[in-house]
């Protein structure tokens, strides 16, 4: 059993680290080579259709994992109840997406991409759920290859549309086929491996069962996807296109990094939920552990991207991108609050205050729909990132004072810690400036790294133990 979970998580992980590596890689062509305006609205329908993706799910995928992997007999049972339901919500979800893109009153040929994305929201909502079925049957060596596989056929499909001079609807039609493919894909694996077969068929008790269970998932889903989008539909509303792809940038850099606290908290979740119950002394030592670890990363992330991010942009999107630094500055620092947030909802979540963690980030996207509304006007593409970053500051703030009262927090040792690791990012981010004024970022960025690494344990910020715990920690 230990030996197939370290496989299922070792697939996943290098499947979501092999997706961002090619998605980035992916957008950035597009950025070089659409320029700004048309990068903004396809950035813009993107994230116009993912908003609405978690209305076809409402929750119905992580019920689906949990109570199949209870009662593997029901599998069939319940796969087929959820999946008569999301062909329903996915028809409302499509009409949603239609008539909202309408009423706002945007222009042809961004109705016609966002049409088109919807029919890919469609699709992973779909896969989504088969995938979940192998999920809760304990195999994600399949998902990992349909994650990776139909990324790699979106970049070849766009990169030459790209390079062919195909009209920008042609980048969706790249996204619409892979996400069929794994459809069939997934459909053919879960046939074929557990006899489960992609037929709908409605149960009344059933329905009621999971839904009761699926409301709680459902609503922090929903907060969650419109905290995350909402900034850029406000921006495209505005300042149009141009301005949501200047926004764009930054939006994307910061987002790669996020498969590092969301793979830390894998790790972590489980022995919040086991020590929460059985040992509180422990909780609030793992609970620490996760955020030094995260502080050691993000610290040096955030400093040295912030510091080169003029050269970053210039270098790899070109100087129509020049707004798109300052956000970036913006959005790198937030970025250590944003690491630090994942843990701290993950202790909410394990110790049962998943309500808690729910109305947060529903009260952090009134906020940041307030902040957007008053910011945006004033300071344009930099009020948007101002805005995310007061969100995210928030999102960790608030929920770490909930924390603070259910277990008994090392408060002296978390500030003692962050401080400690901070003044080593400090001269590392020195250096590395002082350093990309003689040659290229890319060997400031190597020099940075060992500065970094040898102020480390200059400053006694990290031992030799340590390392070995947290190699230990992902290990598990």
């Amino acid at each position: 059993m230990p030996n197939s979970v370290a496989k299922n998580t070792a697939f996943i992980t290098f499947a979501y680290v092999g997706q961002k590596v090619i998605s980035f890689v992916y957008f950035t062509l597009i950025a070089r080579q659409i320029g700004a305006e048309s990068t903004g609205k396809y950035f813009f329908a993107m994230s116009f259709t993912t908003i609405f993706v978690v209305f076809v799910d409402l929750g119905f995928t992580n019920v689906l994992v949990r109570e199949t992997a209870r009662i593997k007999e029901k599998t069939q049972e319940y796969f087929s109840t959820i999946l008569s339901v999301k062909i329903i919500l996915a028809l409302l979800g499509y009409l949603g997406a239609f008539v909202t893109i309408n009423l706002m009153g945007y222009a042809v040929d961004i109705k016609s991409l966002v049409y088109l994305s919807a029919l890919t929201m469609l699709f992973d909502s779909l896969h989504l759920s088969i995938y979940g079925v192998m999920r809760a049957l304990g195999n994600l060596k399949y998902e990992a290859w349909g994650i990776v596989g139909s990324q790699f056929i979106t970049l070849l499909l766009g990169s030459y549309f790209l390079y062919t001079g195909k009209p920008l609807i042609f980048l969706m039609v790249a996204f619409v086929i892979p996400s069929f493919l794994n459809v069939l894909y997934a459909s053919i694996m879960l046939y074929r491996h557990y006899q489960i077969k992609l037929i709908p068929k409605f149960n009344k008790e059933i329905f009621k069962y999971l839904g009761r269970i699926a409301l709680p998932f459902a609503l922090a889903a929903i907060f969650a996807r419109v905290y995350s989008y909402i900034d850029s539909i406000i921006l495209s509303k505005m300042l149009g296109a141009t301005a949501v792809g200047w926004y764009s940038i930054p939006y994307k850099i910061t987002f790669a990094f996020q498969f590092i606290p969301m793979a830390l908290v894998a790790a972590l979740y489980p022995r919040f939920s086991e020590f929460f119950i059985n040992d509180k002394e422990k909780l609030v030592y793992y609970f620490e552990r996760g955020m030094k670890y995260l502080m050691i990363i993000v610290l040096p992330i955030a400093i040295g991207l912030t510091v080169l991010s003029k050269e970053i942009v210039l270098s790899i999107y070109t100087t129509e991108f020049l707004a798109s630094i300052m956000p970036l500055k913006i959005l790198m620092l937030s970025l250590i609050f944003s690491f630090l947030s994942f843990p701290i909802g993950a202790f909410l979540n394990a110790c049962n205050r998943q309500s808690t963690q729910t109305a947060i980030v529903f009260g952090v996207l009134v906020l940041n729909v307030i902040l957007n509304l008053l910011l945006i006007p004033v300071y344009g593409v930099v009020g948007a990132a101002i805005a995310a970053a007061t969100g995210n500051i928030i999102l960790t703030v608030v929920g770490y004072g909930f924390i603070s009262k259910i277990a008994k927090l090392p408060h002296k040792l978390l500030l003692k810690d962050f401080f400690s690791l901070l003044f080593s990012a400090l001269i590392m981010g020195i250096v590395v400036w002082a350093v990309s004024l003689k040659v290229h970022y890319l060997v400031a960025i190597v020099v940075g790294g060992v500065v970094y690494s040898a102020m480390l344990f200059l400053t006694r910020s990290i031992t030799k133990e340590q390392v070995g715990e947290a190699l230990s920690l992902i290990k598990r």
